[in-house]
């Protein structure tokens, strides 16, 4: 199939592209949006906290970019910083426009949370369940437009690229439809990932099932540069609850609104150890929670909600109700158990200020993108503000070139899938990569353990390439090999830090001197 814009991934980040890119290519534009899951299995739709933006008169731009840099640790682009956050409120407006319905007062005037990081309140939301708010509204106007083509259930496995003068570009996609096994061709003048995160590396994650990396595989196997692997954000707050098969985001909104979180023995856990408290930045406070656990042998620290208390709490956070109440916990009274568990990458895909890779046609947006944003830690709710922001600026650049004709007949075969056929091997790997970047590359990481997963992550790429070899090659092998590769940027990442910053924490640096010039802009790339 053909097309002028290929977009690979439904959620926030891509249906935001795809509205946009309707709008300004005309009648004429013929886009295709692949997705894997539907959205509903996407970190967009999990989202609980919101959208961070300046609305209050009280707080500025210079404040969100302030603390945005400063939890970013000195390796965001303040360029693109200041980008982003500019156009917040616009952002927003549209939404509003479009039929959001963000929480506000009987005047209307928006409700607004604090979260970890901001020196202000101004996370703008739907109770704990804004993700699925913008879902919807997107989601609609995607599905009105008649020149963007949805196809769900396509597992994309590689990019096209074509060299043509020693210029290489990236000409579409190849994927896989999971119910039947049959490999396509998709060829467009532009190709723009929004594939999500890759939480699915570590034991345990906020992240859906689909969160494999892929996108970023992709590139990596393209030779597209990355920048700030290193960088895994943790959530200090998923609900600790061994006999489920995923893992609960508890929001940070939930501390903004004055839940207090407390040592195994009940005492306050981030009592003099930052100026924040609770509201410290994400890195500071999951490695204080995972110190905790560490030091005690308890599998949990506690999140006091009494100081919301029950009525204001089902209020607001309805859906944390539920989840708690099913297992016995009322919030707004009870402790709930709580845990680190990754939560995003803030690395990914090296893009300029509109989204733009280093290979010709190939755009990132969302998670899998490193727009210089974050840096070495993301402020939190920055991530729905860039998945809609950025996608907004790709898409104007598209719109303002020449879109180049798709390529037609490009070499290359795959092996025939068989979408069914699953694999022990590849099985007893994925849970030993998982063991492996959890105990060696979490959240804190040795110089020893970090090699150590490097080699033994090349080891499992090799058997996985072998494997893919064979005919008739289990799915399983895939996706591992994706996980695999991500992985192993993630662990090389990690080794070339010179310092601590941000989400990466290695015990052997902590005492060593900061080595010069190592914390830019965090324009570098890095190596993988």
């Amino acid at each position: 199939m053909e097309a002028d814009v290929i977009v690979v991934g439904g959620g926030i980040a891509g249906m935001a592209f795809a509205e946009r890119m309707a709008a300004l290519g005309g009648a004429g534009m013929r886009m295709l949006m692949l997705s894997k899951a539907p959205v509903e299995a996407s970190n967009s739709y999990l989202a609980q906290g919101g959208v961070a933006t300046v609305v209050l008169p009280e707080d500025s731009v210079e404040q969100h970019v302030q603390d945005t840099l400063a939890v970013g640790a000195g390796r965001c682009d303040e360029h693109v910083v200041r980008l982003i956050v500019q156009e917040g409120p616009k952002a927003i407006q549209r939404l509003l426009e479009a039929g959001a319905r963000f929480d506000a007062d009987a005047q209307g005037r928006l409700l607004l949370a604090r979260e970890g990081g901001h020196s202000q309140a101004r996370v703008v939301h739907h109770r704990d369940t804004t993700g699925a708010e913008i879902v919807r509204v997107l989601r609609r106007r995607v599905m009105e437009e008649p020149g963007i083509h949805v196809l769900e259930h396509q597992r994309v496995l590689d990019l096209l690229v074509v060299e043509e003068g020693g210029v290489k570009r990236c000409t579409g996609v190849l994927a896989m439809h999971e119910g039947t096994g049959k490999v396509a061709r998709f060829e467009a003048g532009a190709v723009v990932l929004a594939t999500g995160g890759a939480g699915q590396v570590y034991q345990h994650t906020t992240n859906p099932p689909a969160a494999t990396g892929d996108g970023i595989a992709m590139a990596i196997r393209a030779g597209v540069p990355l920048r700030d692997m290193a960088f895994i954000q943790f959530h200090p707050t998923a609900l600790f609850d061994p006999g489920a098969a995923a893992t609960f985001l508890i929001s940070e909104a939930v501390r903004g609104a004055g839940a207090r979180l407390l040592r195994p023995d009940g005492a306050l856990l981030m009592a003099g150890l930052h100026p924040k408290g609770d509201l410290a930045p994400r890195n500071v406070v999951a490695r204080e929670i995972f110190r905790a656990m560490r030091q005690s042998g308890a599998p949990h620290v506690w999140l006091d909600t009494a100081p919301i208390g029950v009525k204001d709490f089902s209020r607001m956070f309805p859906n944390i109700a539920n989840t708690c109440g099913r297992l016995g916990i009322v919030g707004g009274r009870d402790r709930i158990p709580v845990m680190p568990a990754a939560h995003y990458s803030c690395g990914g895909i090296r893009t300029d200020d509109h989204g733009e890779s280093a290979l010709n046609n190939l755009f990132a947006v969302g998670e899998c993108a490193s727009s210089g944003l974050h840096g070495a830690d993301r402020l939190a709710s920055n991530s729905l503000l860039e998945a809609l922001v950025m996608p907004q600026r790709a898409a104007e650049r598209i719109a303002g070139a020449v879109i180049q004709p798709p390529v037609r007949g490009l070499p290359g075969q795959l092996p025939p899938i068989q979408p069914g056929l699953t694999s022990a091997r590849a099985d007893c790997l994925r849970a030993e990569l998982k063991q492996l970047m959890t105990a060696n590359v979490g959240i804190l990481r040795t110089l020893a353990g970090m090699e150590e997963a490097r080699d033994r992550l090349d080891r499992i790429s090799a058997e996985c390439e072998a494997a893919l070899r064979k005919a008739e090659p289990a799915w399983a092998w895939f996706e591992l090999r994706d996980l695999a590769q991500v992985a192993a940027a993630i662990a090389r990442s990690a080794l070339e830090q010179r310092t601590n910053a941000g989400a990466h924490w290695c015990e052997d640096l902590a005492a060593m001197p900061i080595a010069p010039g190592r914390q830019g802009s965090g324009a570098a790339a890095d190596r993988t």
